[in-house]
């Protein structure tokens, strides 16, 4: 990986974090809305697919977090 690669590689990273953070100030909306009162179903149902998109996100993040993290412990003018 050339300083090229690794910059957009880190963009791209960046980015995954961007979204991560976007989707868990979603979540946390929907939770502030929560009275002491059980959900309905369609909110219930809203959570439940906010959770999943969230942690979709962070799992795309720390995917690419972790060969971001490689490609600077390897140097990134190593051949991978």
């Amino acid at each position: 990986m050339d300083q090229k690669g690794f910059s957009k590689l880190h963009a791209e990273c960046d980015s995954a974090r961007h979204d991560y953070f976007a989707e868990t100030e979603i979540t946390s909306t929907m939770l502030a809305k929560c009275t002491p009162e059980p959900l309905g179903f369609q909110e219930r149902l809203a959570l439940a697919a906010q959770g999943i998109a969230e942690n979709n996100a962070h799992r795309m993040y720390l995917g690419i977090r972790d060969v971001l993290l490689e490609a600077a412990r390897l140097g990134y003018g190593s051949a991978t």
